[in-house]
């Protein structure tokens, strides 16, 4: 534990999903730089020739000087004719990359003109669409209001028949669709057998029951939970009163007692009757080591007044009300507070003074810092408590039409 007291697990768990224009572009740039290339070929091949014009006018000059107006006139024939290889090019280089702005410009032009007559083409079959449908709706209505009486008559009574299915669909709760479908509701089994496995755990032990009839025990609580769940769903359809509900639920609990005696005994029923009325205060218990200070048998001791106090004054709680000693204060664990709001709200206010006592009682063996942290796991549980059943309520209560 983490120092301070967990709320209560609960049992029920509910099942509760440009490409065009780039491409042009990049073929543009390609032959951008094929341009590029010949450009620096070709300026290379003019600066090769004007050094070995060079090369030769000045071994010529060593050797002798016998014409030097010709060379002169060599020299600049050579620089001329760079200069204008130059000129060429750049001019052809850029009458290159106005050519390939006008061609871009105008794919992308295109691409836009096509874009916008393919959304007016979208646009005029929608109308069509919708025009089809129309007139289909008028000749049906046309071919409705031809036929004779006795056709009318068969037709508003399907939709008589529709409606009542519609209403019978929507009076169905959440988890009536969830677990409508048989693997669903096996895996919410399973999920409920889990949860009771762990609440039941120690009982399971001092009854030393066998892994094979452990597994049993658990079926039996599982299905239990199943059938508690498909009665609280249908007694809030039905819109069951306080009285009739704690009935129903009086029956369902005697039925579940019946099979555990046939399968553990009597003696073994017993102590699940008393094992399971005891449960708020063996759970706080037990969660309430993680805030014990001391060394371990002063730890055990506290825990064992603590657990004296909730156990006391769980029965006085349920005395003053005139409930039977039998009955769960858990309260995620008495289905009655799921299916009715002021079931739930006694039970939440019951279990809150069963707190507030015993903390009182406390004051005797915790310490201020234990009850202060005690306090705030009560605060915590109340909130966790109601919530739940909140939560349970709607997932099983039914939907509107």
């Amino acid at each position: 534990m983490d120092g301070s007291i967990a709320a209560e697990a609960c049992p029920v768990e509910l099942i509760f999903l440009i490409p065009v224009v780039v491409h042009i572009l990049s073929a543009s740039a390609h032959q951008w730089r094929v341009d590029q290339t010949a450009t620096v070929g070709l300026a290379t091949t003019i600066s090769t020739a004007a050094t070995l014009a060079e090369t030769a006018l000045v071994t010529a000059t060593t050797a002798a000087t016998i014409h030097p107006i010709a060379m002169t006139t060599l020299q600049k024939t050579i620089v001329t004719a760079a200069l204008a290889a130059a000129v060429g090019v750049a001019i052809y280089e850029a009458r290159q990359v106005a050519s390939l702005r006008e061609q871009n410009q105008s794919l992308q032009q295109q691409q836009a003109s096509l874009a916008g007559q393919g959304e007016k083409l979208e646009k005029l079959q929608r109308a069509h669409e919708n025009a089809t449908k129309r007139l289909a709706a008028l000749a049906d209505e046309l071919a409705t209001a031809q036929r004779s009486p006795s056709e009318v008559q068969k037709l508003r009574g399907q939709v008589g028949v529709l409606r009542q299915e519609k209403a019978a669909i929507g009076n169905k709760s959440a988890l009536n669709k969830i677990t409508a479908d048989p693997e669903t509701r096996k895996v919410m089994r399973e999920q409920q057998k889990m949860g009771m496995s762990f609440i039941y755990a120690d009982l399971a032990k001092r009854l030393k029951l066998t892994p094979e009839l452990t597994g049993q025990f658990n079926d039996v609580l599982a299905d239990g939970v199943m059938d508690s769940i498909d009665l609280i769903t249908q007694v809030l359809h039905d819109g069951t009163g306080r009285t009739e509900i704690d009935r129903l639920f009086t029956a369902q609990e005697s039925a579940l007692q019946e099979k555990l005696a046939a399968l553990l005994g009597a003696d073994a029923l017993a102590q699940y009757q008393e094992f399971s009325k005891e449960i708020l205060g063996t759970l706080t218990a037990a969660q309430s080591e993680g805030i014990l200070t001391g060394d371990k048998e002063a730890k055990a001791e506290k825990k064992k007044q603590f657990l004296q106090a909730m156990q006391e004054e769980t029965r006085a709680g349920l005395a003053a009300l005139g409930l039977p000693a039998d009955y769960q204060t858990l309260p995620i664990l008495n289905f009655r507070n799921i299916a009715s709001e002021e079931i739930a709200a006694r039970n939440l206010k019951m279990m809150d003074g069963i707190y507030e006592r015993t903390a009182a009682r406390a004051r005797a063996f915790l310490t201020e810092e234990e009850l202060k942290k005690f306090q705030e796991f009560r605060a915590k549980a109340q909130e966790n408590n109601q919530a739940a059943l909140l939560m349970n309520r709607k997932m099983m209560a039914p939907i509107s039409p």
